[in-house]
Order: C-alpha cells, then structure tokens, then sequence
C-alpha cells in the first residue's frame, strides 16, 4: 500500500509540471548533460517548499548525499564554500540528503547542517522521489543546471568545487545570460 500511494504522489509530483510550451514534462529515466532537468516540487529541512523551475534564471546545483559517505560530507564543504562565492551572482546550490529516518535520523542531519553553518538549500528526500526521479544510484552524485533548465554537468564522483576546473565551469554558466 504504501508503494502504490508513493507511486501516486511521484506521479503527482510531475504532473504538475510543465515545459514553456505548455505540454507536460516527461519523466526522463536516465537524465544526462543537455536534457532539460526534471521539475520537482519538495520540501526543504525548514519546511519550505523548492520548486526547481522556479529557480530557471539561476545555476543551479543539485547535490544528492548521504550521512555515511565521508567524501559527501567533505564535498558540502567545498559546495558551501561556492555559494558563499556565488550565490549573490545567480547559484543556487540544493543539497539533497538521501538518508531515511532507518539510515541517519533527520536530527543527526540537521546537526550536522548547523554544525558546519551550511546556508546552500537542504532538502531530506527520505522517500527517494528526487533521487528516483534523477537515477541517483549511489553518493555522492550531482546535477548542474545551466540558467535556462538545462542540465549543463553530471558528475557521478566526488568533486572539488573550489577546483579551478570547477569554479571555472560555475562562471561560465553564470556570466551566460
């Protein structure tokens, strides 16, 4: 029962989201470098909702994580390192943490976010929909969203993000207009 109604409201979830040509966006199985993201409507830890189009105009970054990955925990670092850098210039940086309350319950993770003074979106997908509806497989994985929808970067390993090569690429997308 519970699967049938989490499938309903994924269902849900993405029927409500539209392309600007007025025909619904299709789930995308397997989203990759040059595909138009897919829309999501969540929650974030404080309650307040992140719709990801609503966000078109910005880079965005969507990090999916989790407590027991030491490298995600040390790449947070690195992405609250970027939007301290950035976010006056157009990123938006939502980190997606993919544990269930059976994995890491919700107070370790929101200690964790105060402890390290994280001030990017934190959203807990303790349902696996975003994750789901990105194939995230395995921590630590993210999507770069270029300011018109389109997902510009996938990256499937752990990645500096105050690398030279990677601050280069947030620029470009950012100065892109």
């Amino acid at each position: 029962m519970k699967k049938i109604i989490s499938i309903m409201l994924l269902l849900f979830a993405f029927a409500g989201c539209s392309k600007d040509d007025g025909k619904l966006a299709n789930f995308n199985p397997d989203p990759k470098a040059g595909d138009p993201a897919t829309d999501f409507l969540y929650a974030d830890i404080k309650e307040n909702p992140f719709r990801l189009s609503e966000k078109k105009g910005s880079v965005v970054i969507l990090y999916f994580w989790r407590m027991k990955c030491a490298e995600c925990r040390k790449e947070l670092d690195t992405l609250e390192a970027l939007n301290r850098k950035y976010r006056d210039k157009g990123l938006v940086i939502a980190a997606i943490n993919e544990d269930s309350m059976h994995s890491a319950p919700l107070v370790d993770v929101l200690e964790l976010i105060d402890k390290r003074g994280f001030t990017f979106i934190n959203v807990r997908d303790d349902n696996g929909f975003v994750s789901e509806a990105y194939n995230v497989l395995k921590a630590p994985q993210s999507y770069v969203i270029d300011r018109n929808g389109t997902i510009a970067e996938v990256e499937k390993e752990s990645l500096d993000w105050m690398s030279p090569g990677s601050v280069i690429m947030i620029e470009k997308l950012i100065n892109s207009k």
